[in-house]
């Protein structure tokens, strides 16, 4: 196959500079799209979600359909390659290469009118999946293939891939549901691939360019090799690897029962699907929708091995589920160490080696009752069953399918160098040899010393079986080469496929000519010639045979040299610093934009380098050398983190747990210790002495604050933007107040707790502190205020990690008395009471600290507990609130005892908001470049959903989150501890609905 691309090695050698500086300078005068050369963006696109690294030439986001053509056209002109790439969730390094990456995902995302009669929509090929979705369920419908990245993965991604996900036993993979494509070719050509009937197909394939090129080879060769094609492709409904030539022989193609019987036409549609961009680049598709179903119930059985589940698949089927899944203990126990996910665990019953979760669909609830009741009979003591439990509402939401779909990334969260590794993981044979299958599979994997974790969908005979391996050493190379050519061995003595869903890229390509076949194989490299005849698209890909082993992100000489050897966190329990970034897989669960808080400045600028994943690469090609700094100390890290909001979500929201927040704590540590801090981070990391300055010198300071000249003087001298004004001071704080103040008779009575007097709750609004004695002192308990100077958390968020571990051990020592006798420690403020109870954990300050961590909790979380506080005297309140939640509550402990400790109000409903962040975070929204994209975030779904609301008070527990919305939108949102004590019978006054229209104005 005749080839242009020389120059560009495997290993990411690019084009000599001259070549890449005109295709830049060509690309930028041609198109609209962002055109990024630099050494940062090529980093940020070198990964995947795979094993594999690669450099491209350059990064184009295109923010049109003509971009994409116009880069197509020039990179052949110039003889540089293309990848086409969505949200790079890719297990098979489908989605790098020394190329120019076109990236859809940030501009391509339109989706157009439903035609409800077709039953089809249009959709740009950045359109994710989770979001499709969403826009079809008013109407009743949906996309058929599931797959567990619903919230980030595109739909050029799923196209390119052929995904399938769970549900495909009964929807298919996503080649049943595209009816066309509008596509690139290889020359750039833009050209619509769709259903042709004998008629259109003739003239097509007598046409004289690269469109008639290609209808008459697929056409020639299908007539040629049909024998073969009927007799080598896998007749199982889980085939995803080489091309799709069976879709051009009636009737062939293994079909889900449920996919509509649609006369048969040629199509090339058909073809692109799965080729993951070898082909032609995809940018527009016409799509085929399904009902939603009415109702969804789900049957969980937990199993005592894994052999005993297996055994049962076929048995389950036939009770008429559209899905099976199964996750194994491996997951199960990784989850149990997640903080998110160890409360979704309540589905597995006993210990359970393997859990298998039958979804069933029925038009009624008393059909759905019926389905699931038949298979728990079925199943009700029978031999290796651990229990089951049935699900008949939401079962969509259901806890197994959190943790199902975040199995993969749970995974890859297992701390040291040995992961469960993507290679063998997407083998698919029928169901009815599975049990045998997986027990040579596991042999294959013991013989070479080591394990693996399975799960997938049992139904189709498709599991995730990932072998542990480490990767950084030749032996684990070695292994993973070994593996990899047994089980292709076994696949074909099964008649498998080696990748049900994943696809072929970098891991499994080499492995189609053994699994095809000579003949087909042969084929194949004819379909490429015809579409790519200079091997510009994805090359390596497909129809080449790569070394599964090389081009590593992490091989045998990956060297992590600039990990600081002195750290101001321990990161002893993930390893070390360099561990804890490499805790990043590129699975991408930081890329999702519709639910959750992860990641807060990805939301809303879509890109890379502004997602956890992004910065974690970032960090990662620093440590290794890979690009170019000093220490730690790098421009690009510089600006990749400065939009880190330090939320706390990724510690949670990331199955692998990546905790950004720290991480970028400990790099302004580390750059700091050879330079000096900023003027505007000593200020926030002493923003108590300068609230308690703010509130002796009040009203003055209050005047002071809002004044023009004063803002201008902040921008100028501590980068503070001039459009905030920074929070008014109340001259009677908190600890004034409470040394006058009379304390209720009941206080004591049930015991005492300390109260953290935080230097916002204290000196800004200090009525939140004043509600929380009240409410604490009449649920029975006497109050002490804690008196510490500061907890440290905006030290810590500046990277001033010395002085705040030296406040951290007065404190520690100032607490650790009260927390050894067993009396709680109680916060309003959610950044400064789990300060005490996370990070002091890792300031390596002994025992000590992990006893006043211990005992630290919001006060929320007190007043839920029935236990210590069995009667609280409140008044009926009738009406909603919303409430907004912190994003380091949601993310550390969540909502659910805010939400708790509110219902203790009779009458009162409580709805929380999904707003994310509020952009504010802290100092983040005051400072000189976050201002827009703090705005974009309050104006995400919080602001939103206020003014949608004005009659329903706003709740907000963090002090940063109630300063957001009253700067920018005049809404007075209140602490719920006030709301509390408002309706308490000894309250002096409750506190009124407010209007926010009013508020504003």
């Amino acid at each position: 196959m005749p080839s242009r691309t020389a120059a560009i090695t495997p290993a990411g050698a690019r084009p000599a500079r001259p070549l890449v500086d005109r295709l830049r300078r060509r690309l930028a005068d041609a198109t609209r799209a962002e055109i990024r050369f630099d050494p940062a963006s090529r980093g940020l696109y070198a990964t995947d979600a795979s094993l594999y690294q690669i450099m491209p030439v350059g990064v184009v986001l295109p923010r049109t359909v003509d971009d994409v053509a116009a880069t197509v056209r020039i990179a052949a002109e110039e003889g540089v390659p293309v990848v086409p790439r969505g949200g790079a969730t890719s297990l098979s390094g489908q989605t790098i290469g020394a190329a120019i990456i076109i990236d859809t995902s940030k501009y391509l995302t339109r989706i157009d009118t439903v035609d409800r009669d077709r039953m089809t929509v249009r959709v740009q090929p950045g359109v994710v999946l989770g979001r499709l979705n969403a826009e079809l369920k008013p109407l009743g419908l949906m996309f058929g293939p599931d797959v567990s990245t619903t919230d980030r993965a595109t739909l050029g991604g799923m196209i390119g891939n052929n995904s399938a996900g769970a549900r495909s036993l009964r929807f298919g993979k996503t080649v049943d549901s595209v009816r066309s494509l509008d596509v690139v070719l290889s020359d750039g050509t833009a050209t619509t691939l769709g259903p042709l009937s004998p008629e259109e197909l003739a003239r097509t394939c007598a046409r004289g360019d690269l469109v008639g090129r290609i209808h008459r080879t697929v056409r020639d060769l299908v007539q040629e090799h049909e024998p073969a094609i009927r007799q080598q492709y896998p007749r199982i409904l889980r085939r995803v690897s080489g091309y799709n030539l069976d879709e051009f022989v009636p009737g062939l193609p293994v079909r889900a029962p449920e996919i509509p019987d649609e006369p048969w036409a040629f199509n090339l549609a058909k073809l692109v699907v799965g080729s993951e961009g070898t082909l032609a680049v995809v940018t527009g598709a016409e799509l085929l929708l399904v009902p939603a179903p009415k109702h969804q119930g789900l049957v969980v059985l937990s199993f005592a091995t894994i052999p005993a589940a297996l055994d049962r698949v076929e048995e389950m089927i036939g009770c008429g589920p559209v899905a099976v899944e199964m996750v194994d203990r491996a997951i199960l126990d990784l989850a149990g160490k997640n903080p998110e996910y160890a409360r979704s665990l309540s589905f597995a019953a006993g210990h359970p080696e393997a859990v298998l979760a039958a979804q069933f669909y029925a038009d009624t609830l008393d059909e759905l009752t019926d389905k699931t009741s038949e298979l728990a009979r079925r199943f009700e003591g029978a031999p290796g069953v651990l229990g089951i439990r049935t699900t008949l509402q939401d079962a969509a939401k259901d806890d197994f399918w959190k943790v199902r779909k975040a199995g993969l990334s749970l995974l890859m969260g297992m701390v040291g160098d040995p992961k469960p590794v993507a290679f063998v993981e997407d083998t698919a044979v029928a169901v009815e040899r599975l049990p045998v299958f997986y027990e040579r599979f596991r042999a294959i994997v013991n013989r070479h010393g080591t394990v693996a974790s399975c799960y997938g969908h049992a139904d189709v005979g498709c599991l995730h079986i990932r072998p542990i391996l480490n990767m950084k050493t030749q032996e684990g190379v070695d292994a993973l080469r070994s593996i990899a050519a047994e089980v292709s061995d076994l696949v074909l003595e099964f008649g498998g496929a080696m990748s049900g869903e994943h696809g072929d890229g970098l891991a499994r390509s080499r492995w189609n000519r053994k699994l095809f076949g000579e003949e087909i194989y042969g084929a194949f490299r004819t379909v490429k010639e015809a579409f790519d005849p200079h091997d510009l698209l994805n090359p390596g890909k497909v129809v080449a045979e790569p070394d599964p082993g090389v081009d590593l992100r992490y091989g045998p000489a990956y060297r992590t040299d600039r990990e600081p050897g002195d750290t101001g966190f321990d990161f002893s329990d993930q390893g070390g610093f360099a561990r804890a970034v490499e805790l990043c897989s590129g699975v991408g669960a930081c890329r999702k934009t519709g639910t959750g808080t992860m990641c807060p400045s990805y939301m809303v600028t879509r890109d890379e380098d502004h997602s956890t994943r992004g910065r974690a690469n970032l960090m990662r090609l620093v440590m290794s050398g890979a690009l170019p700094a000093e220490g730690l100390a790098s421009g690009d890290l510089d600006r990749a983190l400065d939009l880190c909001l330090q939320c706390k979500a990724c510690k949670t929201e990331c199955p692998s747990n990546v905790d950004m927040s720290r991480i970028k704590s400990e790099y302004l540590y580390q750059k700091y210790r050879s330079r000096p801090a900023p003027i505007g981070a000593l200020l926030v990391a002493h923003v108590h002495l300068l609230n308690a300055l703010g509130s002796a010198s009040a009203p003055l300071s209050n005047w002071m604050r809002e004044r023009t000249s004063v803002r201008w003087l902040l921008e100028k001298i501590a980068g503070f933007d001039r459009r905030r004004v920074v929070p008014g001071f109340e001259r009677d704080h908190l600890r004034r107040w409470f040394r006058r103040h009379a304390p209720d008779p009941r206080a004591g009575t049930r015991g005492r707790v300390v109260l953290l007097d935080d230097c916002f709750t204290t000196f800004n609004t200090p009525a939140v502190g004043r509600a929380a004695v009240r409410v604490l002192e009449a649920a029975g308990y006497s109050v002490r205020l804690a008196g510490l100077p500061c907890c440290g958390r905006p030290a810590i968020s500046k990277g001033l990690l010395g002085l705040a571990r030296s406040w951290a051990e007065g404190n520690v020592a100032k607490l650790a008395a009260e927390a050894r006798r067993g009396v709680p420690i109680l916060g309003c403020e959610p950044s400064c009471i789990l300060t005490l109870a996370d990070e002091y954990r890792a300031f390596r300050l002994g025992r000590d600290a992990d006893l006043v961590a211990g005992a630290s909790m919001m006060i929320d979380r007190f007043l839920a507990d029935r236990d210590r506080v069995p009667e609280l005297p409140l008044r009926p309140r009738e009406g909603s609130v919303l409430l907004h939640g912190h994003c380091q509550q949601k993310a550390i402990v969540g909502t659910a005892d805010t939400v708790e400790a509110l219902r203790r109000i009779p009458g009162l409903e409580v709805r929380t908001l999904d707003s994310g962040c509020c952009g504010m975070a802290g100092s983040f929204g005051y400072e000189l470049g976050h201002y827009d994209v703090s705005v974009a975030l309050a104006e995400r779904v919080l602001l939103p959903a206020a003014r949608a609301e004005p009659e329903a008070p706003l709740l907000a527990p963090g002090f940063s989150c109630r300063s957001q919305v009253h700067g920018l939108e005049g809404i007075d949102a209140i602490h719920p501890i006030e709301l509390i004590a408002a309706q308490l019978d000894t309250a002096p006054e409750p506190i009124a609905s407010p209007d926010h229209a009013e508020a504003a104005r």
